[in-house]
């Protein structure tokens, strides 16, 4: 394999380690912070002022990298089934438009997602002093990541480095 290739399968590695954490990290922090809301308000009769804002900004942060998490996963909302009893020339090209779609449609919530995030630049959440942008930051950084797993799987399925099995769910093998 040449250095460029390595270097892809490196960078995709790290990737997909970097979103297991991330996701299963701001999950964790999240069912931490809805539990101890519920618990304050109904055992210690004491409600936190941030018990709605920001899980719900926390939620939508992690649907956004939860969406390039998915894609990368190849766990993302699909018709597999259908797929699977075409021959594999035809996968592959109803994959490489799949991918396009799906690229597009990441490169939309990048740009539009950046330019919403970028509103909310100097603003802060009204219960908690964070700012606002931390948490609508995720739209472009989650749609930059799905442009660029559709992109490097797009070049590996023309050149014909992945076998267009290898982008199905694993669980319906």
């Amino acid at each position: 394999m040449n250095t460029l290739g390595k270097g892809v399968v490196w960078l995709d590695r790290w990737m997909c380690r970097a979103l297991d954490v991330f996701t299963i990290t701001v999950a964790g922090i999240l069912l931490i912070l809805l539990n101890y809301a519920v618990f304050a308000r109904f055992v210690l009769n004491a409600s936190v002022s941030w018990g709605e804002e920001l899980p719900a900004h926390i939620l939508a942060m992690l649907t956004f990298i939860g969406a390039a998490y998915l894609t990368r996963t190849n766990e993302h909302l699909g018709f597999d089934s259908f797929l699977r009893i075409l021959n594999l020339g035809v996968q592959r090209i109803i994959l490489c438009i799949s991918q396009i779609l799906m690229a597009g449609f990441g490169a939309a919530l990048f740009w539009y997602g950046g330019k919403a995030a970028l509103s909310f630049t100097g603003r802060t959440l009204i219960s908690v002093d964070l700012p606002v942008i931390l948490f609508r930051g995720a739209m472009p950084i989650g749609g930059g990541l799905i442009v660029l797993i559709c992109t490097v799987r797009l070049i590996a399925l023309i050149m014909g480095r992945i076998n267009p099995g290898e982008l199905l769910p694993e669980g319906d093998g």
